[in-house]
């Protein structure tokens, strides 16, 4: 029986969204993570009407931490000298996935000051990432037109928002992610950043128990300031967030 045959094929767009993103999140990443008691928060959410999804509840709680700590919204910048950019506001890049060409391809949601929205503000947002066709969405079809240029013209243009020039970083790339693998029933264990903070959760737990985590640029912060934006964290979820999703119940009610 002779060797299987390799087919070659160019680099579509999305993998060359992934390579570049590989690229550019080398060399710093750290990860830190805490099992949250989120009881209180699951019970509250079942209640609430609209329910947001997970994603909006993790994105506004960490949003509020970063509004309280200026080294979450700092970003290391190399050039022309090492030095910080520290941001007033936090805008948080939620990674969805949507179709192109037959593939699922990362796209980034743009939340722009998701800690002065509330959760159905962030919803409707989110919805719209996922539900809008793609080429009635700006940032995706810009982001489209990247990926499906050569290397040598995409790796510059993502170097110079990324190192040098703070506002297109904002503006392009946002100064926080969220991800998860959570509808699919997985857990990320290792998760390369291009941020200062890369918000990473699990699958919720029977018991209210959750998984959440964070990747970090080591260059900025270290470990007992992520071990405490965890903490604190939590305890937004457990008592602010908590008491807007019973709000939202009340509401229903009334």
């Amino acid at each position: 029986m002779g060797q299987p045959r390799c087919r070659r094929h160019w680099l579509s767009a999305r993998h060359s969204v992934l390579c570049d993103y590989m690229y550019f999140s080398r060399g710093h990443t750290a990860a830190a993570e805490r099992l949250m008691q989120l009881g209180e928060v699951v019970a509250a959410r079942r209640d609430a009407w609209p329910r947001p999804s997970w994603a909006a509840i993790m994105t506004r709680a960490f949003a509020l931490v970063a509004r309280n700590h200026r080294s979450l919204r700092q970003v290391y910048l190399p050039f022309p000298w090492p030095h910080l950019g520290e941001y007033e506001a936090a805008i948080a890049s939620v990674i969805v996935n949507r179709e192109v060409d037959g593939q699922d391809m990362i796209f980034l949601a743009r939340l722009v000051r998701p800690d002065e929205q509330s959760l159905t503000q962030l919803e409707e947002h989110l919805r719209y990432y996922k539900e809008t066709p793609i080429e009635q969405i700006r940032d995706f079809r810009e982001a489209l037109r990247v990926a499906r240029l050569p290397a040598f013209l995409r790796r510059p243009l993502w170097w110079l928002a990324l190192r040098v020039m703070p506002r297109r970083r904002a503006r392009h790339f946002g100064t926080f992610g969220v991800t998860t693998m959570s509808p699919f029933g997985a857990r990320t264990l290792e998760v390369p950043t291009l941020w200062t903070t890369l918000l990473h959760y699990g699958v919720l737990k029977d018991n209210g128990e959750l998984p959440v985590g964070l990747a970090f640029d080591h260059r900025i912060l270290d470990g007992a300031s992520i071990g405490y934006a965890l903490l604190e964290m939590e305890q937004i979820l457990r008592y602010q967030i908590v008491e807007e999703l019973k709000t939202m119940r009340r509401k229903l009610v009334a």
